[in-house]
């Protein structure tokens, strides 16, 4: 661990008014979840902190639950597979479940997950430990409560260690971002595992439940299609979409000398890459100049216009070096071909056994090789709604828990320390995160700016003058209207 974070984890210890050493220590897990450093997870300091919570907080008496199950996620969100993967497990219940929301979220966003709960509940207490009290409250009544937690939400990790005491309530933890630093080791009678990757970036972890595999739920039926294989004269458009750091050369893996050998050889063909920053992705520049009208980047379109561009793509290829979850598989059950590289991090879904090694390969398997039926039928195996929802209500109701099905149909190779920064930090750090980090003591600005990159370093230097500005002209705005 780095001289910075030694001594942020050191501060957590040694504030004295808790709900301080509860506020930092968010911003420490924020730090490790945006910078992988090799630690993965604190149950140490989520055991410390849980004990002087108790300490200073009224935990009242033994309560026996009356109700079954609720769903606790920090905050829900309109795009993205997080939020949706609740939501598919919400269905899975035979009464609808209820659900805690623990963060301040869009309204659009909680009316949208309104519809798959009983009950929608949202925190708003204002300090660390009000948030905590008012959590245990709400969930005091519930015999099982289904954690889908930000990596750095350790106030609701602290709640749930406090209510287990007190009502003696199942934690079952759905590890969403199973390939960064979590909080959550300390709470969990059972940790769920969404990917092979994510089992043995676990075994890195000091987990005190068990660990059950899950598997993430396809939300897509079935499209049985045949392709004709193409040409390389043909007008072909190849699609590909995540969110930026999921395409970011890291180490030897890098996207990039397959767009271009599929854009040299394939002389009508475009490629889309949709999530990506045109301006501040600067790795993509050079293919952009290259081929100019037929390498085509944007960051966001609406969602009408996404589906329009899917729908004329011949080729789905995922993002790399890391994978977009089970994406790369809906989209193959959805019917449309699937090429991409095997990277680092995969083991998701069976599909992974349509991705290629090399650049060579990938190509080749454009022009010769249609979707394997029987890698689609173990996409179904693992992955399908119904194969899931057996696993997670076995373990739920009873007790059961499940070995990792994706080992069986695809190989291991994958390297869970591939983002591991062992010098400089080349990743982005929100420039919130530090501004309240200065908050706490000014000198670990200097300590952070020794620890980045150059090109870090002037990124967040001027993030932060900007958002400096930005802070002081929204205050001068309220000031106004007052």
């Amino acid at each position: 661990m780095s001289r910075l974070l030694s001594s942020i984890r050191d501060l957590v210890i040694a504030q004295k008014d808790i709900n301080k050493s509860i506020e930092l220590a968010e911003l420490y897990g924020m730090i490790l979840w945006s910078v992988d450093k090799g630690v993965y997870d604190e149950p140490e300091l989520e055991d410390v902190l849980t004990a002087r919570s108790m300490s200073v907080i009224s935990c009242g008496d033994a309560h026996l639950p009356s109700k079954d199950c609720a769903h606790l996620i920090s905050e829900p969100y309109l795009i993205g597979g997080h939020t949706r993967l609740m939501e598919q497990l919400s269905t899975m219940h035979v009464e609808k479940p209820d659900l805690l929301i623990t963060r301040q979220s869009d309204k659009k966003a909680i009316e949208r997950t309104k519809r798959f709960f009983d009950e929608c509940m949202v925190v708003q207490s204002d300090t660390a430990l009000q948030k905590i009290v008012e959590i245990i409250e709400r969930l005091k009544l519930y015999r099982r409560i289904v954690l889908h937690i930000h990596p750095n939400d350790i106030t609701s990790v602290i709640a749930c260690n406090i209510l287990k005491r007190i009502t003696g309530a199942k934690v079952y933890f759905v590890n969403h971002a199973d390939h960064v630093f979590t909080y959550g080791s300390s709470v969990a009678d059972v940790y769920f595992e969404l990917s092979t990757f994510g089992r043995y970036r676990d075994a890195r972890k000091r987990i005190a439940g068990r660990k059950s595999f899950l598997g993430i739920p396809l939300t897509s039926r079935l499209i049985s299609k045949k392709h004709r294989l193409p040409a390389k004269t043909d007008t072909l458009s190849f699609f590909s979409a995540a969110s930026p750091f999921k395409f970011k050369p890291v180490k030897n893996y890098d996207l990039r000398p397959a767009i271009d050998r599929i854009l040299s050889e394939f002389k009508n063909a475009t490629f889309w890459v949709v999530g990506a920053n045109p301006y501040t992705n600067t790795w993509w520049w050079s293919l952009k100049f290259r081929y100019w009208r037929r390498f085509k980047i944007v960051s966001s379109v609406p969602y009408d216009s996404y589906l329009k561009l899917l729908e004329r793509a011949d080729f789905y290829v995922d993002s790399f070096p890391a994978p977009g979850g089970t994406a790369f598989a809906e989209q193959l059950i959805s019917g449309r071909r699937c090429v991409g590289l095997k990277g680092p991090i995969h083991g998701y879904s069976p599909a992974d056994n349509l991705k290629d090694e090399t650049v060579d390969d990938l190509i080749a398997s454009i022009l010769q090789r249609d979707n394997d039926q029987s890698v689609i039928d173990a996409v179904y195996v693992v992955n399908g709604y119904d194969a899931v929802k057996v696993r997670y209500l076995a373990c739920l109701y009873d007790d059961v828990v499940c070995d990792n099905e994706i080992e069986k149909y695809v190989v291991w190779t994958g390297d869970t320390t591939v983002y591991e920064q062992t010098g400089k930090i080349t990743s982005d750090i929100p420039p919130n995160t530090i501004l309240k980090l200065i908050g706490f003591d000014k000198r670990f600005l200097f300590a952070l700016l020794l620890e980045l990159s150059f090109f870090q370093r002037v990124k967040i230097i001027a993030k932060l003058v900007l958002l400096q500005l930005k802070n002081r002209l929204n205050k001068e705005v309220r000031s106004g209207k007052k």
